[in-house]
């Protein structure tokens, strides 16, 4: 959220700062300068008119965003960054019953709080056909009882058409005077068009409309074309409105809105005619017709308009005017309250809270401290680390017994028959989660993306053969939550102990001008040691009829995680796909798995020597195999040695993306590959089932896919 935006939501009583025209008297400070008028156009499931409905405001003046109702679900305070609250129309058949109301549901006990207080302030919202039926639903509207001065309001609904059918068409719609904002100074019925099959506007006890109408609650009645009237004695007589009207168009004033209009010009049967409904206050508007579909008089079959725009134009522009003037017009009390000398600004009202910082380090403390033994010599607390390396490798190897070894499936040495280091040499790897946090957030699930940070960076440090000795981590979140964040790096921890690395220490930030709101950030360095002379890589050169070994991954690892995003962002998280069998978001945060014992396996026997591993993360075979071979030999990997899990198999149908893509992009079920000899591949196998032969090395350059 930007300062300005803070702003925003610090002055609580208004809209936006006020526009000063020089530096305050009694501060010598110039005030910032006011956001412009702002909408947010709520999106959910079942809605389909928000972009229409952004275009409109956008045309009227105002700067909007499209938002998820998800989205703000996680960060409520984010609807106080805006002036007026837009819910398109949208749903289905039954909406009634179905998302409009789960909707109004969410608005009320999930953002209850943040609305009232959106609505108290004067700011403005707007329901649109089914919107509209939210703010009903949500108890907005026709309003509560403190809102007409202790009138008790009858609870409303909008239920099924009367003509038990869809209605599309043009409707003529009459403006009554009242307190609504939105059809202020509209002295002349307009034209919009309706497209609904629950438009119904009922109130369970029907003699509180002439109560709606004494508020002057009832913005918009249904009315009818004059020359549609027959010349029947019977019919009421409508004065002409020509003296009105900008326009000239053959339409007539309206009836009395207490006088039933028949269909198909009540195209929903409402009592009263009523077509919106507004509040006491006159902010909160709700209306069956859709403005957003006539802001423009070529979307008028006949092409009617004023000035080439079309009538729900002016629904917008007054909700833009009247913000204006409310940005005009606020009083010298709200401009001391919202300026410097009355604001008590701290670091944690700026954002930054060192309480939940420190109450995160406590939490986590322990998990770190589990991680370290005698070696480390500085952990937590102090400004750097410091490991004790001629202690450490040989501390670990003579005092871990085989009870340790049995469990880790290998013994810990390099390789080497002995324990101790004659030419140590420190490998070092930087990394992060990536934009996997984000399913992780989404998901509200962060005790495995740890794993992902720490698993990531030893595999990066197998393919130099070193063993990890240590790690730093990096967390940064837009909003700190101690729980969340201990969470985190519990993972790390647990992760760090699994393969025998210290974690060391590390860095929390909290920036919530950088991060959105629920958003983290994930890194890690870290340090590993090797002998010299047993670097993969320092022993038997790659040559012609070297053979490929593969060891499979446990999904996408920690890449691709951009592209199956957009993928998958029309489906939730607990879908379950056949092809999966699970729900998708285990599939998704599946941790990358960590291939450190079974690499010390292999190179704890005699005679099997790996002559190059590559990590396969992003860039796939071609990017990764490609930095381990020597000039002039290729690798050429047989994409049909194995079967691709269904995760990436679901990846490339849904998103009709190519197997050539599909393969630079993501590991494809092989997380590491090796090369070997013939004879180490046949002995290796023995050794671990699971390596795959997935290719071999021939004379020529880069890396050749087969079977694309």
């Amino acid at each position: 959220m930007s300062d300005d935006a803070k702003t925003l939501q610090n002055v609580g009583a208004g809209l936006a700062p006020p526009v000063l025209s020089g530096p305050d008297v009694r501060t010598g400070l110039t005030p910032a300068r006011p956001l412009p008028p702002r909408a947010l156009v709520l999106r959910a499931p079942g809605i389909n008119c928000d972009r229409e409905t952004a275009q409109a405001c956008r045309i009227a003046g105002f700067e909007t965003e499209l938002l998820h109702i998800n989205h703000l679900l996680k960060a409520p305070e984010r609807l106080l960054d805006y002036h007026l609250l837009l819910i398109p129309g949208g749903f289905s058949y039954g909406d009634d019953l179905g998302a409009g109301t789960l909707l109004a549901k969410n608005l009320t006990i999930h953002l209850g709080s943040q609305l009232q207080q959106f609505i108290d302030e004067g700011r403005l919202v707007l329901g649109i056909c089914n919107g509209f039926q939210v703010l009903v639903r949500a108890g907005l509207l026709p309003g509560h009882a403190d809102d007409v001065g202790g009138t008790f309001m009858a609870p409303a609904s909008l239920t099924n058409n009367a003509s038990a059918q869809f209605e599309c068409r043009w409707v003529t719609l009459s403006v009554q005077p009242g307190p609504c904002v939105f059809t202020q100074g509209i002295d002349y019925p307009i034209e919009l068009p309706v497209a609904h099959g629950e438009g119904q506007f009922v109130l369970a006890d029907p003699a509180q409309l002439s109560n709606l109408h004494k508020n002057g609650q009832v913005p918009l009645v249904y009315t009818i074309y004059a020359w549609q009237m027959s010349p029947s004695s019977a019919t009421p007589h409508f004065a002409s409105r020509a003296s009105l009207s900008p326009r000239n168009d053959p339409l007539e004033a309206p009836p009395d809105s207490s006088s039933p209009i028949p269909y198909p010009d009540n195209p929903n049967g409402s009592i009263g005619n009523i077509a919106g409904i507004c509040n006491a206050q006159g902010n909160v508007f709700g209306l069956m017709p859709h403005p957003e579909r006539y802001i423009h008089s070529l979307q008028h079959p006949q092409r009617r308009g004023a000035h080439g725009q079309g009538d729900g134009l002016l629904i917008f522009k007054n909700a833009y005017e009247y913000i204006q003037s409310k940005l005009r017009t606020l009083d010298r009390t709200l401009r001391v309250r919202s300026s410097v000398l009355n604001l008590q600004i701290s670091y944690a009202s700026s954002g930054v809270d060192i309480a939940a910082a420190d109450s995160a380090k406590a939490i986590m403390k322990e998990a770190i401290q589990a991680t370290q033994g005698p070696e480390v010599l500085a952990g937590m607390g102090a400004f750097a680390g410091v490991f004790d390396l001629s202690r450490g490798p040989i501390y670990r190897a003579q005092h871990r017994g085989p009870i340790y070894r049995a469990q880790h499936r290998g013994p810990v040495s390099d390789g080497h028959p002995d324990s101790g280091l004659r030419q140590p040499a420190l490998v070092a790897s930087t990394d992060g989660a990536g934009t996997k946090t984000l399913i992780a957030a989404q998901a509200g699930r962060f005790d495995t993306i740890g794993y992902d940070l720490v698993n990531h960076s030893v595999n990066d440090l197998l393919t130099q053969g070193a063993r990890p000795l240590f790690l730093m981590d990096y967390l940064a979140m837009g909003k700190l939550d101690p729980v969340q964040a201990a969470t985190i790096v519990k993972g790390v921890a647990a992760a760090c102990q699994e393969v025998g690395c210290a974690l060391l220490g590390g860095e929390t930030a909290e920036m919530p001008d950088v991060y959105l709101p629920g958003a983290f950030d994930l890194a890690g360095t870290i340090v590993g040691i090797v002998e010299q002379d047993t670097m993969i890589g320092n022993g038997q050169a790659v040559s012609i009829g070297d053979i490929l070994l593969g060891l499979p991954s446990s999904g996408l690892h920690t890449n691709g995680y951009t592209l199956a995003r957009r993928v998958f962002a029309p489906f939730a998280l607990d879908t379950i796909f056949p092809e999966l069998g699970e729900p998708l978001v285990d599939a998704l945060l599946r941790p990358h798995r960590c291939y450190l014992y079974e690499i010390q396996a292999l190179r704890g026997y005699p005679g099997i020597i790996i002559k190059g591993m590559a990590h396969i993360t992003g860039g796939g075979f071609e990017g990764n195999i490609a930095r381990i071979l020597p000039p002039g030999m290729q690798a050429v990997v047989d994409t049909g040695a194995w079967s691709v899990p269904p995760i990436f198999e679901l990846i490339g149908r849904l998103g009709q993306v190519t197997r050539k893509e599909m393969y630079r992009t993501f590991n494809m079920g092989v997380g590491m590959v090796l090369i070997v000899s013939p004879e180490v591949a046949n002995h290796a196998q023995r050794l671990l089932p699971e390596l795959l032969t997935i290719g071999y090395i021939t004379e020529g350059e880069g890396v050749v896919l087969q079977g694309l």
